[in-house]
């Protein structure tokens, strides 16, 4: 909200008076008595109401009757330009609203300034030189609480919701307080249990007995739990036993393999096809066999008609001679190779330890294995070095040693001889003179005898002096050179330790590097190949015995699936065993012999054919022929279904049948069986299973039935103690009594919850503008000081200054201008925090008592910085802030009488 102007028709000592305001910052100046703090009184009543009549406040109706009131424009950021019309003496002093062709009341009004009230437009946008004392003093709690009531953080009417609800609290429960009623139920509550301590002393067997109860029915419950599970899962078991065969028929039909489905036409044309094709064959056998009554080779007649008769299935065995013959050739290559590998296996396992079970992993890269071995290199390098270092240190030391001691013995030979050559003596020719003088002075007369015993002092001084005289050790320089000596001695040896334990750390990182890499062996299965080297030079040994290994089970897997076909065709050639003399032979060996056989009787048919006459020929020739082209017809149909000749038609389509019988029964066993069995179930264990289930539950019923009968005794014997009813009664008291805490304790705790919830979110929301306000202040207070001080800080819950040479000041240390600005820095910042909601103009009235020049120079630059965001209207008598204003190009409203 931003004012535009204001029409004071009738208001203190202005009368139609019309003043229009500016949008950034201007300054009203006048006189003492000129009207500026009625200008503020006016603006105040306009938005608010008129003040109360009062004995000792001063009163603003006009003394000559006119009308006591005015009109006030402003600017809403929601509802545009407002007019504000309010009269003493009309609508009961309550406000008229024009705005956007519309007209409200005081309710819209209030609407229109929410949240702000007239006790916040008073603290938060108005200064007053009364005002700025009143924050002198804050602390880090007293910040907190004033940037909530001032209501940039929250809300005045949370303060008040949070000391409602404490006070209730306290109404309910007091700490040290006695008159609560949840306090006397506490007292009454421990009174009580004294009583009941007291009666339970005397019948602790009764308390024995009441834990002996409840650990028994603890029991039960559990053993009742415990059966029910039980019963539930034999439950299970007998149904899975019972449905036990159904199971397995349901496995036998899974692991059946199921053919494709046959429609009824596609089964109808398989019939027909064979149909035909057995009449052309019947037809062929009985045209060859009159032609073989009437040949001339009756001793073969028996072998031909035996390949008459299986004609067609030799000929079909005889027509997979090629994928025979490849498939034997593969056989006999795989045997070789796999024969090879294993070979080429054997000298890398007795190597290196590996075999085919457990066979050696690369699980790391050529460059990691690189670098591990650089740094068992450089680690051995390394110990190397500074082994040799110690071996010479070592010599180093033992040799200084050696020169040290031989140094020190001369050095104490020398000063025994001169210790023996400097002793002490007293002069005796001088202290035999000085005793004659002191002899002589006592038969002198008084002058001289002064000068005798003077005489005898002097000589008595001489003659002791050299017991005093400490002559200059000649040997000084050599202490000096052993001091040295020893200097360096101890020098080298600080070395040798050092030197010791880097070797010993070396040593641990070896030992530790060598648990590594066994490790990784073990892990691997590297077997022999147990240094770092081997991973590196020896890596495609790995490498090929992988590529052998996989590639054998390849061979192996194939060669599985061959000798399988194999046994398949061999199976095959059973059936000519009694007739041609391919018992206990190969496969291959086998199909020679037969396809010899066949060779053989299609000799004996052409011979045959030759004999017979034409027309049987020509017969013969038709019926080839149209069975050719049922062959033909058939094959497509054949190839769909998997079946090599059409004489396997009618197993294929009994197959067939069965198959779709067995998906029918599958789906019906499936829907049957749905959640029996689980997929971990093992059907095999499921009798003796049943057997384990059903003797564990009786196990456990007999056992409930042991501690019903135990709790029945324990009941019986509780029953007994409580025929006085005593401890009962106090048990029944107490109850009744922590139901009422209960009920106390839950009424204060909500109260108590509900306030310090408050607490916390206003703790919380005033926290999280705190370190902005202070960031704020700092940059406002660094202005108006002119970068004298760096920073308004909080130390110790208390606000302080920061002066550029890091010296702290407390509020009370500094001078009252200063601590004005401090104040007049936090004000700002804390308008500055709601900027964004524009809800009021700052009001500032000569708000600089305690300025000098300096600094009012400097708060008009302030002013106009924050007029830049904020309308900022200044009322002032003081001529030298004009002067500043001036300087700073801001408007200046000069108030003239009215």
């Amino acid at each position: 909200m931003k004012l535009i102007a204001i029409e004071l028709v009738g208001f203190g000592k202005w009368q139609q008076h019309k003043i229009e305001f500016l949008p950034k910052n201007q300054l009203f100046f006048g006189t003492n008595e000129a009207g500026k703090s009625t200008i503020y009184q006016f603006i105040q009543a306009m938005l608010f109401g008129f003040p109360p009549k009062g004995k000792r406040k001063k009163d603003y109706q006009p003394k000559n009757g006119a009308a006591y009131g005015g009109r006030l424009w402003f600017s809403h950021p929601i509802y545009g330009e407002v007019q504000v019309e309010r009269f003493k003496g009309q609508n009961k002093g309550q406000a008229k609203v024009y705005f956007n062709d519309q007209i409200g009341d005081e309710s819209t009004l209030e609407k229109m300034l929410h949240p702000l009230t007239k006790e916040l437009f008073q603290s938060v946008f108005t200064f007053q030189q009364e005002q700025l004392s009143q924050l002198e003093k804050l602390s880090e709690e007293e910040l907190q609480t004033s940037l909530l009531s001032l209501g940039l953080s929250g809300s005045q009417q949370l303060l008040v919701s949070r000391e409602d609800y404490f006070k209730r609290a306290q109404v309910v429960y007091k700490g040290k307080g006695s008159q609560p009623p949840l306090n006397q139920k506490l007292n009454a509550y421990q009174l009580l249990q004294q009583k009941i301590n007291e009666k339970e002393q005397q019948e602790r067997p009764f308390q024995q007995l009441i834990a002996e109860l409840a650990g028994t029915e603890r029991s039960i419950a559990e053993k009742r739990q415990k059966a029910q599970e039980l019963k539930t899962q034999l439950a299970l078991v007998e149904k899975q036993v019972m449905n036990l065969p159904l199971y397995e028929e349901l496995q036998s039909i899974e692991h059946t393999k199921t053919d494709t489905v046959l429609t009824p036409d596609e089964k109808e044309t398989l019939l027909s096809i064979y149909q035909q094709h057995r009449f052309l064959s019947e037809e062929l056998t009985r045209l060859n066999q009159n032609i073989a009554a009437q040949s001339e080779t009756e001793a073969q007649t028996e072998d031909y008609q035996f390949y008459l008769k299986e004609e067609g299935h030799i000929q079909q065995l005889l027509n997979q001679r090629y994928e025979i013959d490849k498939l034997l050739s593969e056989i006999n290559w795989m045997t070789q190779s796999l024969q090879q590998n294993k070979q080429e296996m054997f000298p890398l396992e007795k190597q290196w330890g590996w075999n085919s079970k457990t066979p050696p992993q690369l699980t790391f890269e050529e460059q990691a294995v690189n670098e591990l071995r650089d740094e068992i290199v450089a680690r051995t390098v390394k110990l190397q070095t500074t082994q040799t270092d110690l071996k010479l240190l070592e010599e180093e030391i033992a040799t200084r040693e050696e020169n040290l001691s031989t140094f020190e013995t001369i050095n104490k030979e020398m000063f025994r001889k001169n210790h023996r050559q400097t002793k002490k003596t007293v002069n005796l020719f001088y202290c035999g003179v000085a005793g004659l003088c002191l002899l002589l002075s006592f038969f002198l007369p008084t002058p001289l005898r002064y000068g005798t015993f003077l005489l005898s002092a002097g000589f008595l001084i001489a003659g002791l002096f050299p017991l005093f005289y400490q002559p200059k050790d000649t040997y000084e320089g050599e202490k000096r050179q052993w001091q040295e000596k020893l200097s360096q001695l101890d020098y080298l040896n600080d070395q040798l330790l050092k030197i010791k334990a880097e070797i010993k750390k070396i040593n641990e990182e070896e030992k530790e590097m060598s648990e590594y890499i066994a490790q990784k062996v073990k892990e691997n299965h590297l077997g022999r190949m147990d240094q770092v080297e081997f991973w590196l030079t020896h890596r495609t040994d790995i490498t090929r015995y992988l590529i052998l290994l996989n590639t054998n089970q390849e061979l192996e897997n194939q060669l599985k699936e061959d000798q399988k076909r194999m046994t398949k065709l061999a199976e095959q050639t059973e059936r000519y065993t009694a007739r041609l003399p391919i018992a206990g032979t190969s496969l291959g060996e086998r199909i020679r012999v037969i396809s010899n056989f066949a060779d053989k009787m299609e000799k004996v048919r052409f011979a045959q054919e030759y004999q017979a006459d034409a027309y049987t020929r020509q017969t013969i020739r038709e019926v080839k022929e149209k069975q050719q082209q049922v062959t033909d017809q058939a094959r497509p149909l054949l190839h769909r279904f998997q079946i090599a000749s059409i004489n396997e038609i009618p197993n294929k389509i009994k197959g067939y049948q069965e198959a779709n019988a067995n998906y029918k029964r599958k789906q019906e066993l499936q829907r049957m069986l749905v959640g029996v069995y689980p997929e971990s179930s093992d059907p095999k264990q499921l009798p003796s299973r049943q057997i384990a289930l059903t003797q564990t539950l009786n196990d456990v019923e007999e056992s409930i039935q042991q501690l019903q009968e135990k709790e029945q005794k324990l009941l019986y014997q509780r029953q007994q103690m409580l025929a006085d009813g005593t401890l009962d009664e106090l048990y029944q008291k107490r109850a009744e009594l922590m139901t009422e805490i209960e009920e106390l304790a839950l009424n204060w705790s909500a109260n108590q919850l509900a306030g310090q919830v408050l607490m916390d979110l206003l703790t919380e929301l005033s926290e999280k503008q705190l370190p902005n306000l202070l960031k704020k202040a700092t940059d406002y207070f660094k202005l108006l000081t002119r970068n004298t001080y760096r920073a308004i800080q909080l130390q110790e819950e208390q606000l302080i200054v920061v002066r550029e040479d890091q010296q702290r000041f407390m509020l009370h240390e500094l001078s009252t201008g200063t601590r004005d600005q401090v104040i007049m820095a936090v004000r700002f910042a804390f308008l500055y925090l709601q900027e964004h909601r524009s809800l009021c103009p700052i009001m500032i009235d000569d708000g600089w008592l305690h300025y000098d020049s300096q600094r009012k120079e400097q708060l008009a630059q302030l002013f106009a910085v924050f007029s830049e965001h904020q309308q900022v209207i200044c009322f002032s008598s003081d001529q030298e802030m004009v002067s500043y204003y001036k300087e700073l190009k801001q408007p200046i409203i000069e108030l003239e009488g009215a």
